[in-house]
């Protein structure tokens, strides 16, 4: 009787372990989708999960990233304006930026992060 057990507690030990791969993008602009599409290409997740607060581009481009699973093998994709799709990931690619308002425009954006950018082509120059 023992050596029975033995032999099924080998067998059922002996199969291959299952790996699940989830990864969730934060922001779906032209980064985050860039993101997806490598990660769809490389065949690195089982599971993507997308995190946008615009639910209209969310939504749009998960259908896009869809229609390509004739192309190639897409793992299954869940899409919220939520965090909480993102529980049990292995990878959380934060992509979104500073909401900011329709009418600002990208000169004072630059403005904004100009002390960050100035000092760090000071110390490039120091190097």
């Amino acid at each position: 009787m023992a050596t029975v057990t033995c032999k099924l507690i080998k067998n059922f030990t002996s199969e291959n372990t299952i790996y699940h791969n989830k990864i969730s993008i934060i922001g779906t602009g032209s980064v985050g989708v860039a993101c997806a599409i490598s990660i769809l290409l490389k065949g690195l997740s089982d599971e993507l999960a997308f995190v946008d607060v615009d639910e209209g581009k969310l939504e749009g481009e998960t259908v896009n990233l869809q229609h390509d699973s004739s192309f190639m093998k897409i793992p299954d994709t869940i899409s919220s304006k939520d965090y909480h799709v993102t529980a049990n990931s292995n990878l959380v690619i934060i992509t979104a930026g500073a909401l900011l308002p329709i009418l600002m425009r990208h000169s004072i954006v630059g403005m904004k992060n100009l002390p960050e950018i100035l000092m760090m082509m000071l110390l490039l120059r120091a190097l």
